[in-house]
């Protein structure tokens, strides 16, 4: 009866130390695995921002072409020397425009890209509206120059005929 009692006191102790082992071993396993998770949550977040940021100096540069684009096609808009943009002139020499934007040059041109006559009401040839078309490009960037955009876009107007006058 002694050896049964004792046999019984033994199977009773030994379980408890073998799970005392694998649960310290099961935490640090879980603690590795969390932190992983944790690691790669926080790198993910970093990439997103600066992806977040680039397509944000992406937009400043293009607001700002388009801005100058804009500028250019107003009534108003003066070239580089100062002067009123000419829509009227066949010149093959662009006429350079510059704004500021924040603290930020955006320059562009305007350009004579070519006349078409239109269909006019007279019966007389050459007596029609023509339509001089200009080509008005613009660069923006961003203010560490980090950000490029470049757009074009074309302007028709009225003219008297479409001679050249150089």
């Amino acid at each position: 009866m002694f050896n049964i009692k004792h046999n019984q006191e033994k199977q009773r102790v030994r379980p408890v130390r073998k799970q005392e082992g694998f649960v310290l071993i099961l935490a640090l396993v879980m603690l590795a695995v969390m932190t992983l998770i944790g690691v790669s949550s926080m790198n993910s977040a970093n990439i997103e921002l600066k992806s977040t940021a680039n397509a944000q100096q992406h937009q400043f540069a293009f607001h700002a072409a388009s801005s100058l684009l804009e500028y250019a096609i107003s009534k108003d808009a003066e070239d580089i020397n100062g002067n009123l943009i000419d829509f009227q002139t066949t010149s093959d020499i662009p006429q350079q425009v510059a704004i500021l934007v924040d603290t930020v040059v955006i320059n562009g041109a305007v350009s004579y890209a070519s006349c078409s006559a239109g269909i006019g009401s007279s019966l007389e040839d050459g007596k029609a509206f023509a339509y001089s078309f200009y080509a008005v490009s613009a660069t923006g960037t961003n203010a560490k120059g980090s950000a490029f955009s470049q757009q074009v876009q074309g302007v028709r107007y009225t003219a008297a005929s479409c001679e050249r006058l150089i």
